[in-house]
């Protein structure tokens, strides 16, 4: 047991690493960090990956029923009947004049032609194994083949587009989660600033009331006002705590493990006007390009539809070994082709019916997300020049409710202000500079909306910004 000096010091140096392992900075991660983990785990990719493993895995079928097919098979079997055993006698090349009775023939008897053969009658129990490899051969199916197979390849493209959709909306995703991780340490600083100018005020309010120039209730006034920004303080760090637990499950980060973002990110804005900018949504839009698939996906059931009015063709060859034991076999080979006509079926009317109005369905699903991006991308673009000027006006604001309040401060410190006219000043200086914080949000998300809705929301188009002070209302 340690004693005396040495169980002090123990017990500092254990205080010391406890310290130090509590201690251990948050790990940052910046934004594309924050989209690629995102990528990997989230499950709105994983069912988009799905999907799209699940349309090579249709394409490969179908273009398997393009092949030959081989099959193979072995048989062992018995029977007494005696069509049966006469036609295993026949596979095995084993049938006798004697199996028709031969030896019952006699030819001084009038009477013999009417005898029952008794051997091909009544043959008794007989064994035949067989072993058949069967090859099949499609040469023309009406087009049913080559359309299912066009068909699924359509339906790979769909599913390829709808991945790259679906990475484009869990990026526009991360990119409101990180910032509103920055816009609410942002906010932050907002209530950090209220309640240092709160204490101040509480403090310039005792002086005051020391001296005789205000009443007590100013000087409660102060003090609940302080309460206020402590208040608003905590419910901004709680907001902050949200954001963080929200970044953090969408990117899979590890439950306990410390988390915080670096740079705040802006996506760009492209310089276009309006028209072209729809232009190039209609082109670029992957969910659109996806739909344009599926729209073809269904013209080419049409197709497959029609194959069931024209004939199919096909060859087949087999080569068969049969034997009444396993190592003695007849080999026999047959080969042949055949033609089919469905000349008269009247449930092939209902498929094709049933195949254009998928297509009429398809088109109207298409036109419809066409003229729904149209106003998407226009709205978005309105906004986001919107949110720019937002900016530079609160900007303004926030530097105009500083000096005006730094004029009313002094105005109160010399007697000639009151306490309600210096606090509701600072309450405008607060509301300021919580608007500016929710205008550069607002600006990203409204910017990054824009990108989703052309379909060019990727890493490459957000850039990192230089961190923003809300206390001075300008850029650093």
């Amino acid at each position: 047991m340690f004693e005396g000096p040495c169980k002090k010091s123990l017990v500092l140096l254990t205080a010391a690493i406890v310290g130090s392992l509590l201690a251990v900075p948050a790990m940052a991660l910046d934004f594309n960090q924050c989209v690629t983990l995102a990528l990997k785990q989230n499950p709105q990719m994983l069912a988009a990956k799905a999907q799209q493993a699940e349309a090579k895995g249709a394409v490969s079928e179908a273009r398997g029923h393009l092949l030959p097919k081989l099959n193979a098979s072995f048989s062992a079997s018995q029977s007494n009947n005696a069509l049966t055993v006469f036609g295993m006698k026949l596979s095995q090349r084993q049938a006798t004049f004697n199996d028709f009775g031969a030896s019952q023939f006699n030819p001084s008897n009038p009477n013999s032609l009417n005898v029952a053969p008794a051997g091909l009658n009544l043959p008794g129990n007989y064994h035949n194994y067989g072993t058949k490899l069967q090859l099949e051969i499609p040469i023309w199916n009406g087009g049913e083949i080559w359309g299912r197979l066009s068909q699924a390849h359509a339906m790979l493209e769909a599913a390829q587009s709808g991945n790259v959709m679906a990475r484009q909306k869990l990026t526009f995703a991360v990119l409101q989660a990180y910032d509103s991780v920055i816009a609410a340490d942002s906010a932050i600083q907002v209530a950090k600033k209220a309640e240092k100018a709160a204490e101040s005020y509480v403090k310039t309010s005792k002086l005051l009331l020391d001296k005789g120039v205000l009443v007590k209730s100013d000087w409660l006034a102060a003090e609940v006002n302080l309460e206020k920004t402590r208040l608003a303080l905590e419910n901004a760090r709680n907001d902050h705590a949200n954001a963080l637990e929200n970044l953090s499950i969408m990117i899979g980060w590890p439950e306990g493990k410390t988390l915080a973002v670096e740079q705040p990110v802006q996506p760009l804005l492209p310089s276009h006007s309006l028209t072209d900018l729809q232009r190039e949504a209609l082109t670029d839009n992957a969910g659109i390009i996806a739909l344009q698939h599926k729209l073809k996906a269904a013209q080419d059931g049409i197709q497959v539809a029609r194959a069931a009015y024209l004939p199919h063709v096909n060859a087949m060859a087999n080569q068969e070994w049969n034997g009444s034991s396993l190592g003695n076999a007849a080999p026999s080979y047959t080969v042949g082709g055949e033609v089919t006509w469905n000349v008269l079926d009247f449930a092939r009317g209902g498929g094709m019916d049933r195949a254009q109005a998928e297509r009429e369905q398809a088109m109207a699903t298409l036109q419809e997300a066409q003229d729904k991006l149209r106003l998407q991308v226009a709205e978005a673009w309105r906004s986001a020049r919107e949110a720019a000027l937002r900016v530079k006006m609160r900007q303004l604001a926030v530097q105009q409710m500083e000096e005006s309040q730094r004029l009313v401060r002094l105005r109160y410190e010399n007697g000639v202000e009151t306490i309600t006219g210096l606090l509701h000043g600072q309450a405008e200086l607060d509301q300021s500079r919580a608007e500016l914080v929710s205008a550069y949000y607002a600006e990203a998300v409204q910017r990054g909306a824009l990108l989703l809705a052309m379909g060019k929301l990727n890493p490459q188009e957000i850039v990192d910004v230089a961190p923003v002070s809300v206390v001075e209302g300008v850029q650093q």
